[in-house]
């Protein structure tokens, strides 16, 4: 895990990616669309695109990095961005965890325990659809609302490093009800939507002793307390091996097939 941020990032990609290979070409320009690489169909753009959508637009369309010989087509695309500023998802949807818990990580042979404590953010997102003629974008727009609404799309996994091993966390979109305004422009041939769409991400925040402090010794030693570099593998707190009745395991980690919507 390089940050708390990044895996969102990346599983939202993969998210609408999983639109894109779906999508139903009711015009020509979605079956142009859909035809492409889905990296050459949608990209990250840096920002919210909502006071500067025609430079990102135009931003995207200069960086051709495909070396073909023909140029490829830039629109339609699909320019997606995500808020600089950190939120807490409301109490209304959920309480953070900011006290430590005694963890155990599925599919740890070591049986290690650690400390974690969570947060859920409050992620706000935008779609930026371009096409060169009204029908196409509104398709695309119309499509990408309907497969949100679908109760297994409300929801998708972020994966997260935690003590060096693969961990999925939950990711939501708040509401499937997703408006696309008109952004005015005064290019011709242009018509691009932009939706403004909430993520709810559940962020784990591990923590194991450093290697100076009592643990069970179970790590690999290097890298003890370095989370950030290869082959990360921490030893866990001591824990004791006979206690009374009123002790409480660790807790597990839930398998993302257990998450519900509310």
């Amino acid at each position: 895990m390089a940050n708390f941020t990044d895996p969102t990032k990346v599983a939202f990609g993969r998210y609408f990616g999983r639109f894109f290979a779906q999508v139903i070409a009711d015009t020509p320009g979605v079956a142009a669309w859909a035809a492409r690489d889905f990296s050459k169909a949608a990209a990250f753009a840096p920002g919210r695109m909502i006071d500067a959508a025609e430079e990102m637009l135009e931003s995207w369309r200069k960086n051709d990095t495909s070396q073909a010989a023909q140029p490829r087509p830039y629109l339609p695309v699909v320019l997606v961005s995500m808020s600089k500023d950190y939120m807490p998802a409301p109490p209304e949807f959920t309480r953070n965890n900011g006290d430590l818990v005694d963890v155990m990580i599925p599919g740890d042979a070591k049986e290690r325990v650690f400390k974690m404590r969570t947060v859920t953010a409050q992620i706000r997102t935008q779609l930026l659809i371009a096409a060169a003629d009204e029908p196409t974008a509104r398709s695309i727009a119309m499509q990408f609302q309907s497969w949100v609404s679908s109760m297994q799309n409300r929801r998708f996994a972020a994966e997260y490093k935690l003590a060096g091993m693969p961990s999925a966390w939950p990711v939501q979109v708040e509401t499937p009800d997703i408006i696309m305004p008109n952004v005015s422009t005064e290019q011709k041939n242009l018509t691009m939507l932009l939706a403004d769409l909430t993520l709810y991400a559940t962020v784990p925040m591990l923590i194991a002793p450093r290697s100076s402090d009592p643990n069970d010794g179970k790590g690999a030693g290097a890298n003890q307390n370095d989370p950030f570099a290869p082959g990360y593998d921490p030893s866990g707190y001591q824990v004791v091996v006979q206690a009374d009745g009123t002790s409480r395991p660790p807790s597990r980690l839930a398998d993302p097939a257990e998450w519900s919507v509310p």
